[in-house]
């Protein structure tokens, strides 16, 4: 992430906490992340925050992460670990259950992928 991102994901953040009406020692005490590392985010200090400070922040601030994501270029969707890293982890699962969840994802991402814009309109007629 280049330096105006840091600066511009700090000002999320900041703008954010202050909606919320949250000084920095609140939003230490909702998130357990230090007020310190919050204060140098917000100044656009870490051009690589730790992705899962930034999914706590944007839960509790109420951020939507695709905003995250775009003042970051994306520094926290190609942070976070893959379908199957995470629930071999988290879940303790086996490797067919791993593959079972992957299928079930792709087949979800297929289902609501956007099509790319130089795609041409499916119609149902002659055109």
């Amino acid at each position: 992430m280049t330096d105006a991102q840091a600066k511009q994901l700090g000002r999320l953040i900041h703008e954010a906490r202050i909606k919320r009406g949250w000084s920095l020692a609140q939003v230490m005490d909702a998130t357990g992340i230090d007020s310190s590392w919050l204060n140098r985010m917000e100044r656009g200090f870490y051009a690589d925050p730790a992705p899962d400070r930034l999914a706590v922040l944007a839960e509790h601030l109420d951020i939507d992460p695709a905003r995250i994501d775009r003042a970051s270029r994306d520094h926290l969707a190609d942070s976070l670990p893959s379908t199957r890293i995470y629930f071999r982890s988290k879940e303790k699962l086996s490797p067919e259950a791993l593959d079972e969840i992957e299928r079930a994802v792709a087949d979800i991402r297929a289902k609501y992928a956007t099509p790319p814009s130089d795609a041409a309109p499916i119609s149902g007629g002659t055109p």
